[in-house]
């Protein structure tokens, strides 16, 4: 979808077309996904902070103000990093059971709350530190030290089984 489509629709979606959400939602499904899922340890706790962030940004569009769809996407970002910060901090996570299976799952799931939302923000969306930080609701510093654990304890666990 292009920007101007993705424009069109928000324009709809803000009239309170419910259709015209359910188009808009169904356009930026994907990554939002993407990141809750990365950023929690398990899928049930994924799809309930996407499920809190289509709540709230279904009820807070039509009064939202919006020059351009890349804009639209930062503040739907924010809002899902809000609800994973949220989930994480009220110690939300609704499933005891994590999700195991792969090395790399195993190794995101052993990193702090902190590092896996900002690593998820900064992958899935492909931000600078500046913007990571920003959709986050950190100091550039703190996401910059983030990355760099997140990276160094990655490597370490996913190199220490191998023969290389």
């Amino acid at each position: 979808m292009n920007a101007q489509e993705l424009s069109a629709l928000i324009k709809q979606a803000q009239t309170g077309d419910t259709e015209g959400y359910a188009q808009l939602y169904r356009a930026v499904y994907r990554p939002v996904y993407k990141i809750a899922r990365m950023a929690m340890k398990s899928e049930d706790a994924a799809v309930e902070a996407v499920r809190l962030t289509v709540l709230d940004s279904f009820a807070a569009l039509p009064a939202a103000r919006f020059t351009s769809s890349p804009q639209f996407i930062e503040w739907l970002v924010k809002i899902l990093c809000t609800k994973i910060r949220h989930i994480n901090k009220t110690g939300g996570e609704l499933c005891t059971k994590t999700d195991s299976g792969s090395e790399i799952r195993n190794a995101l799931n052993d990193l702090p709350d902190i590092e896996r939302l900002v690593l998820s923000v900064s992958t899935v969306c492909g931000c600078s530190a500046e913007k990571t930080a920003k959709l986050c609701g950190y100091t550039e510093e703190t996401v910059g030290v983030c990355l760099t654990n997140a990276e160094v304890t990655l490597k370490a666990q996913l190199l220490s089984g191998s023969n290389i």
